[in-house]
């Protein structure tokens, strides 16, 4: 990986399906970001060109040789020699090299990675991974990703396709997954298996608060109404939440079984909720983990927010992330 220690800045994207943030970042200080909506149903190309300008915009004022290079964080599947992005279902993505499309229109080096690893990168580096040697960041919003880094590398595996925790298997005959399977760990605990939990009882007519929140339409339920509805004390939306927080604590037992890392990190949008998850996570943990891995402060929450992504793919070219 190139690094490129005597240029202050690097530049760190987090390409998202609703939008663009680049950092021009000097470490972990974002100096100027720039946010722009991703126009992903206009196609690869303007999206692209979207980012170009952003990046451009966030280097006013400094000079390209000043810029180290620019790491991107995509959601996806990635093909970690080349940049391109293998698929990328939220952009509706197949096969895009991206990370020549933006060298030649930026005239920088580019490094890809999944939009989580990167996120893991600024964790281990600047945020609760900080110091450790064995650690996992886990990001529970849309859908479930993670990042593990063992003895201070951050695993790819041997397709790259590591962390894809979102897909195991916790319920062999649980609901359907959106890759085809079934019972996967994000059909619980993602924001949009919840969104779907909830949908489905309330069309089998369980009633609830939600339920006049969304006017009777089912389709209108989102995250945050669930959060709405359980803070004023909806049994559904409790329900919801606590059975989200004990297959997340499944999920971290037998994470943590495998691995035994010294921290799991957990960020991402369905945790803004974390007071009504924490105590079915706490339980579910402290009964399947093994007794003798169970210490205190386990599990923490991500401390870099929504920034990580930018933060850690700008990081891909600075000295001490972590290595393959």
């Amino acid at each position: 990986m190139e690094v490129r220690q005597n240029k202050p800045f690097a530049l760190g994207i987090d390409l998202g399906g609703t939008k663009i943030a680049v950092g021009l970042c000097r470490g972990e200080q974002i100096e100027k970001k720039i946010v722009t909506p991703t126009p992903a149903n206009s196609g690869p190309e303007a999206v692209i060109n979207a980012m170009i300008k952003a990046a451009r915009e966030a280097m006013t004022g400094i000079e390209s040789s000043e810029v180290a290079g620019v790491g991107v964080g995509a959601a996806g599947q990635i093909d970690p020699k080349t940049g391109e992005v293998i698929y990328a279902p939220n952009l509706y993505w197949n096969h895009v090299p991206l990370a020549e499309k933006l060298k030649a229109g930026l005239s920088l080096p580019v490094k890809v990675v999944n939009d989580v690893r990167a996120a893991t990168i600024a964790e281990y580096r600047y945020g609760s991974g900080r110091g450790l040697s064995d650690f996992v960041n886990i990001f529970v919003g849309t859908g479930i990703g993670s990042g593990f880094v063992l003895n201070g590398k951050l695993l790819d595996g041997a397709t790259n396709s590591a962390g894809e925790i979102g897909h195991i298997c916790l319920e062999t005959d649980g609901p359907p997954c959106g890759c085809g399977k079934k019972g996967c760990f994000e059909v619980f605990s993602s924001g949009r298996g919840m969104e779907r939990y909830v949908m489905t009882q309330l069309v089998h007519g369980v009633k609830s608060s939600i339920n006049d929140i969304v006017e009777g339409d089912p389709r209108k339920v989102t995250g945050k109404v669930i959060g709405m509805a359980a803070r004023e004390g909806d049994e559904l939306a409790l329900a919801t939440l606590r059975r989200a927080g004990m297959y997340l604590g499944l999920a971290i037992a037998n994470v943590h079984t495998m691995l035994n890392p010294q921290r799991i990190a957990l960020g991402g949008g369905v945790m803004a909720l974390r007071e009504f998850i924490m105590p079915s996570l706490i339980e579910a943990m402290e009964k399947h983990i093994l007794p003798v891995a169970l210490r205190d402060n386990i599990v923490v929450m991500a401390a870099c927010e929504e920034d990580a992504a930018v933060i850690g793919s700008a990081a891909l070219f600075c000295a001490t992330h972590p290595g393959r």
